[in-house]
């Protein structure tokens, strides 16, 4: 992906994308810190890119930290 087109899709960010992107972040608001500035960015590209949902999913697959978990 080229810089252009990430601007591009960070332009194309609604407000529930951002709505999104905060509740998937361990951030809280009013982002002061850089580093949950940077995760914040981090995470509406997710978000636009669709790899949140995609994460989200296979978590969802993965046997729970235990028995029989490979974590």
């Amino acid at each position: 992906m080229t810089t252009d087109e990430l601007i591009s899709l960070l332009r194309s960010a609604t407000e529930d994308d951002v709505i999104k992107a905060l509740a998937g972040a361990s951030i809280t608001t009013p982002l002061a810190d850089p580093s949950d500035l940077l995760e914040f960015y981090q995470s509406v590209v997710d978000v636009l890119l669709g790899t949140r949902a995609g994460t989200e999913a296979a978590n969802r697959l993965r046997i729970p930290p235990g028995f029989g978990s490979t974590d």
